[in-house]
């Protein structure tokens, strides 16, 4: 099997632009975005968590809507569209553990998170951008506002990453 999304990639030379269906990306290594993560921990400690986990919400949730309104996708496809894409830009590999759309549950897990490798051991889970981009995404499908945990994480020394995104009256 191929890469879907980076076939499809596209690559504006004069720009110094890549995008995806018309939506900008960038590539970039992983270990940067974990030495900021650190940087803001030490200076906000906890605070830093939300930070990191909006912006990956903010992700999550446009993309979700530009699935829907501009592509046409189902919810059903939306999910399926974003664990794959997932694995596909580099994030891990995703697999749904539990979708349920009349409880408003959400249970995926990721194995070889670029995040929590590139951090290294912590007493705390470390993938705030992909809990973020999971929730995003969640909150889009769900229309409500949404707890979302990482309940296990490669770098506490778990065998992978684990999110539950529910609703708050759940």
């Amino acid at each position: 099997m191929g890469n879907a999304i980076l076939e499809a990639l596209q690559f504006d030379e004069e720009r110094g632009v890549i995008s995806f269906k018309d939506v900008r990306y960038l590539l970039m290594r992983p270990e940067p975005l974990v030495e900021f993560q650190k940087a803001l921990e030490e200076r906000l400690g906890e605070g830093a968590q939300e930070l990191l986990y909006r912006g990956g919400f903010t992700g999550g949730h446009l993309s979700t809507k530009r699935y829907r309104e501009t592509f046409g996708y189902g919810d059903d496809d939306i999910v399926q569209f974003m664990m794959t894409m997932g694995g596909q830009i580099g994030w891990g590999k995703f697999q749904v553990e539990e979708y349920n759309p009349e409880a408003k549950r959400l249970i995926v897990r990721v194995t070889c998170s670029p995040f929590a490798e590139a951090y290294g051991k912590s007493a705390q889970p470390v993938c705030h951008m992909t809990r973020g981009v999971l929730a995003g995404m969640g909150q889009a499908l769900f229309g409500e506002a949404l707890s979302a945990a990482e309940t296990h994480c490669l770098a506490k020394g778990d065998d992978l990453c684990r999110f539950l995104i529910q609703a708050k009256s759940a």
